[in-house]
């Protein structure tokens, strides 16, 4: 019962031209998605029980897994600018979770390290990855709201998915 096009979206052109409709969805949804993470996820609260925000819990945890890295290679890695990356490892250093360390091999690189406050930091906040306002916002809305989310940002992310171009191999 399907036409042949069926499978296309509905504001896509035949010849894989975006339209306007879709360029309006897309800002939108950027523009929400930003919201959410400022509110959520770069929050500057206080987790309860932490001295730490969700945004330093996350350059913490990052740096646990990853080792040292440069304030660049962090800024990178969290895909957040420089001048964003140096701010939070500084209320870091202040707060004794981490610090920094010359190269030995080069000393203009400095490199951004847990201490063992840090190291305990992160450990003590390992089950807690969901920021206590994130769950109240969720917990009001209601499960066939919460499913649709759900379903919607899965469909996102898997059409991301199939639309990147291959990744490279690393050849070196």
């Amino acid at each position: 019962m399907d036409s042949p096009g069926a499978s296309l979206p509905a504001d896509r052109a035949e010849g894989g031209g975006t339209t306007e409709a879709t360029l309006r969805d897309a800002a939108e949804i950027a523009r929400l998605y930003a919201q959410m993470w400022r509110r959520f996820q770069a929050s500057r609260h206080l987790m309860p029980g932490a001295t730490v925000t969700p945004r330093m819990l996350a350059v913490l945890r990052h740096l646990a897994g990853a080792g040292p890295l440069t304030v660049g290679e962090l800024a990178v890695h969290l895909e957040v600018g420089r001048a964003t990356a140096s701010e939070l490892v500084d209320r870091l250093e202040d707060r004794g979770l981490v610090e920094r360390m010359r190269d030995e091999r080069d000393q203009r690189r400095v490199f951004v390290w847990l201490t063992k406050g840090g190291r305990e930091q992160t450990h003590s906040l390992a089950g807690r990855h969901l920021d206590e306002p994130f769950v109240r916002a969720v917990a009001a809305l209601p499960a066939a709201t919460r499913r649709a989310i759900i379903a919607g940002l899965g469909a996102l992310l898997r059409a991301a998915d199939h639309t990147q171009p291959a990744a490279q191999e690393d050849v070196s």
